[in-house]
């Protein structure tokens, strides 16, 4: 499985920070976030459609939601409390957030319940937890605080009474013995009221216990219900759409990756769509430097790591399996502190996900960027040939991005980066002459790029957008001339 810093690389890590939850068992289901395993399908399409269900009454249940996420926000995460029952040592405050959340859930309960009957929400129940309510809130005036009532024993009242007498003589007692004495009075009767306090609390305790795993349930189905209202908003903003899953083959079409987009819409730019088919074997991309063949193989990444997340992909449509493992070779600059070079780095890593990937469970994807790059051009050529013919042979669904001639023909399936392509070179040449320096000839540039993908026929070679790049930002004619 790929490590945190190439999740942070293909912008997974950026859409999770983007997870809005309103309770601390929200959080907590982010911050130990679950990747599903090939047996799991059926829990996670169960989460997915969940996740459907509210994005698509988000507006029309609107007021629902956000009274649900307003009743969520107020609670603490009183986990480890609530385990704690059995040892019946609870103190006062620890009984007063039990109180609390109790009270909340009943609150929580109708409002659910009207939002399930509408959106069809399947497996999030938090029924109100009355009877162990009453047996906090025996008066049953539903306040929020928790305090142990006169009434609770009869010991308890006497020494409260007797403190409270003792305290009203303490205020109008002026000689110092008599006060003195009657201080260590009060600090007896206090004593036996904290002792009798105690022994309340935890015949309470031990009265909750038949409650603890139906609490303990309320807290998971509370942390799922958060966890799913801000899944199906994210899905919302960047288009997520409810996956097909395969036996292997994958098929995305126009494919989101918002850390990408966010950061061209700051600078007035729209990020084009990817889409892709890759069948079991080796599929290849290739296309000019500037082209985006990095951005779209790590959109295909971030996408496949959402559904294995149990999030929507970001994209118009979505058939891939639910890989085992997902791995990404690129210069780990660990093995580069290790005296490594980027491309041995590259060799250990690409060893380590072949093998990592023969021990995973289903079907793996493998995805190598630009491979072999950092050898000389002939042998890295001949490398990646050597890769995608192997690669090509395995039970994987593997895509390579690379510049090199040669590599595609010995693949399943070719994409080229449309790049260059279609642009009127006339055109952008004029625009970045009448820029006057104003705006960098490669922003220009960039901004008519069609980074989109094509299905390429035949032995088609790598495009030679390079030179045409070269001459749109005025490298010497001499040189020119010469390539």
């Amino acid at each position: 499985m790929m490590t945190f810093a190439q999740q942070e690389n293909i912008g997974f890590r950026y859409v999770i920070n983007k997870l809005e939850c309103s309770s601390p068992y929200g959080q907590a289901r982010v911050n130990r976030l679950r990747f599903f395993n090939v047996d799991e399908t059926e829990e996670l399409e169960l989460q997915l459609r969940n996740i459907c269900a509210v994005r698509d009454t988000l507006a029309e249940l609107s007021f629902h939601y956000g009274r649900l996420e307003r009743l969520m926000m107020p609670m603490k995460d009183i986990r480890r409390s609530v385990m704690n029952l059995e040892e019946a040592q609870l103190s006062e405050l620890e009984l007063f957030e039990l109180k609390r959340f109790l009270l909340q859930t009943e609150l929580i309960y109708p409002v659910l319940e009207e939002v399930k009957a509408k959106a069809h929400i399947q497996g999030i129940d938090i029924p109100a937890q009355t009877e162990a309510l009453k047996l906090m809130d025996p008066e049953g005036n539903r306040a929020a605080t928790f305090f142990i009532s006169d009434n609770a024993s009869g010991e308890l009242k006497a020494a409260r009474r007797l403190k409270k007498e003792l305290e009203e003589k303490l205020r109008r007692e002026n000689d110092p013995d008599a006060r003195a004495k009657l201080t260590a009075e009060r600090s007896l009767a206090a004593g036996r009221e904290d002792a009798e306090e105690r022994r309340i609390r935890k015949e309470l305790c031990i009265k909750l216990m038949p409650y603890k795993n139906g609490i303990l349930s309320c807290m998971d189905n509370v942390a799922e219900l958060d966890f799913t209202i801000a899944r199906a908003k994210l899905a919302e903003a960047y288009s997520g759409v409810m996956p097909e899953f395969s036996d292997g083959a994958v098929m995305m079409e126009d494919m989101i990756n918002p850390r990408v987009a966010d950061a061209l819409f700051e600078r007035d730019r729209r990020f084009t769509p990817v889409s892709l088919e890759a069948p079991v074997g080796a599929t290849v991309i290739t296309g000019a430097n500037m082209g985006g063949k990095s951005v779209a193989l790590k959109t295909l990444a971030l996408n496949a790591m959402l559904v294995k997340a149990g999030m929507l992909p970001f994209a118009k449509k979505a058939k891939l399996p639910l890989f085992g493992g997902i791995f990404i070779v690129s210069e780990d600059l660990e093995d580069i502190d290790r005296g490594l070079s980027s491309f041995g780095a590259e060799i250990v890593q690409f060893n380590e996900t072949i093998a990592q990937a023969a021990e995973t469970k289903g079907i793996s994807l493998i995805l190598l960027d630009e491979f072999a790059r950092g050898t000389n051009p002939e042998e890295g050529a001949m490398i990646v040939r050597a890769v995608t013919r192997y690669l090509d042979r395995q039970r994987s669904v593997s895509v390579l991005t690379t510049h090199y001639d040669g590599v595609a023909g010995l693949a399943s399936a070719h994409f080229e980066v449309k790049g260059l392509k279609d642009m009127d070179m006339e055109a952008v040449a004029r625009e970045i002459a009448a820029s006057s320096g104003s705006k960098k000839g490669a922003d220009i540039i960039a901004s008519h790029m069609n980074y989109g993908l094509y299905r390429a026929q035949g032995d088609e070679s790598c495009p030679r957008d390079a030179r045409n790049i070269c001459a749109l930002l005025s490298l010497k004619d001499e040189i020119l001339n010469d390539i």
